[in-house]
């Protein structure tokens, strides 16, 4: 019989390519399972790229979780249809699960694991919340704790041939070679002065990079402040980028400076040098792993822009980009 395996984390963009190494393991240790993602609704899209999850759920919101608004009879409903899905197994890859564990308990699954609180009283099944691993690791940490194989522990980020056709439509508004400065953040929190971005930006103009702005619909405000402080023309694709397009262009890109937000874990997950800005006071949790072509700085310090301009000469890899005009090998997964 074949088993149901159900992974619930509705969170962010890059909160799920966090986990994805470990969610690929889980599938790997069972391939002839059928396993179902449980997440935000508008993470659908996301989740849809990985061939590792067959099924893709709708989480409605929970009262106790702020990522959505909750409706209770939609969570009921959700409720009763999570129940007769009948799961074999059922992850908790929320968090520590201080919220969670004891809603998911009302699924109904033949066995639920995951992250417990520290000091909880739940059973062998739970691990103790890894909170001084990088977000990346806890996961996989959880995997290892269940027994099961790890056939990779990177992260990744699939693209197919359907999204290098889309990218076709731009490609001849870029000039190679050039940087995208991303300057929003889903929270406005922890975004780094547009004044700062502005310097960096002009650094890597002189450099002869051309300059490709990158965002969301509810950042285009944002951008265009930026746009307007630069001093030279700059190519905004503010909005107008699906995920596959965006994961071309951050592929093909030199460099990607950014807050730490969604588009820092897609270059990290494609190997694209990238300087990240953090204010989240956890960069050691989110920043990139790779720290030979990512360079993460804790934003909520002093940090003198000498030291950015730096960090950006040292991924030059002493190659001057003025004139280079060749766009690197596009990487197409299976699919």
């Amino acid at each position: 019989m074949m088993l149901k395996i159900a992974v619930f984390r509705a969170l962010q963009l890059g909160d799920l390519l966090c986990a994805m190494p470990a969610i690929t393991a889980l599938k790997y240790n069972y391939p002839e399972s059928r396993l179902y993602f449980i997440g935000l609704p508008h993470m659908r899209p996301l989740l849809q790229r990985f061939d590792c999850v067959d099924e893709f759920i709708a989480f409605p919101g929970h009262p106790e979780l702020p990522e959505l608004p909750c409706h209770p009879l939609a969570l009921a409903d959700f409720v009763k249809r999570m129940q007769a899905e009948k799961f074999d197994l059922l992850l908790q890859l929320q968090g520590n699960g201080t919220i969670v564990n004891d809603f998911l308990k009302n699924f109904g699954a033949k066995r639920l694991v995951g992250f417990r609180p520290s000091g909880s009283a739940e059973d062998s099944g739970w691990l103790e919340y890894p909170d001084k691993l990088h977000e990346v690791d806890r996961h996989l940490a959880l995997i290892d704790f269940l027994g099961l194989q790890i056939p990779n522990r990177t992260m990744y980020y699939p693209l197919f041939s359907s999204d290098w056709s889309g990218f076709e439509v731009i490609k001849n508004r870029l000039a190679y070679p050039f940087v995208i400065v991303h300057v929003g953040s889903r929270d406005t929190n922890r975004q780094w002065p547009l004044e700062n971005f502005v310097q960096l930006a002009e650094h890597l103009h002189a450099k002869g990079y051309q300059i490709v702005l990158t965002g969301v619909s509810a950042e285009k405000q944002r951008i265009a402040t930026f746009e307007n402080l630069l001093t030279f023309k700059v190519l905004n694709l503010c909005a107008q980028l699906d995920l596959g397009v965006l994961g071309c262009l951050v592929q093909q890109a030199f460099l990607v400076i950014c807050n730490c937000t969604g588009i820092s874990h897609i270059a990290a997950a494609l190997e694209t040098r990238s300087i990240v800005l953090s204010m989240d006071g956890e960069p050691e949790r989110w920043g990139p792993q790779n720290k030979c072509i990512h360079k993460t700085f804790d934003a909520r310090k002093p940090i003198q822009l000498t030291d950015i301009f730096s960090a950006i000469d040292s991924l030059h890899e002493f190659q001057s980009p003025v004139g280079q005009n060749v766009a690197a090998t596009p990487k197409i997964s299976r699919g």
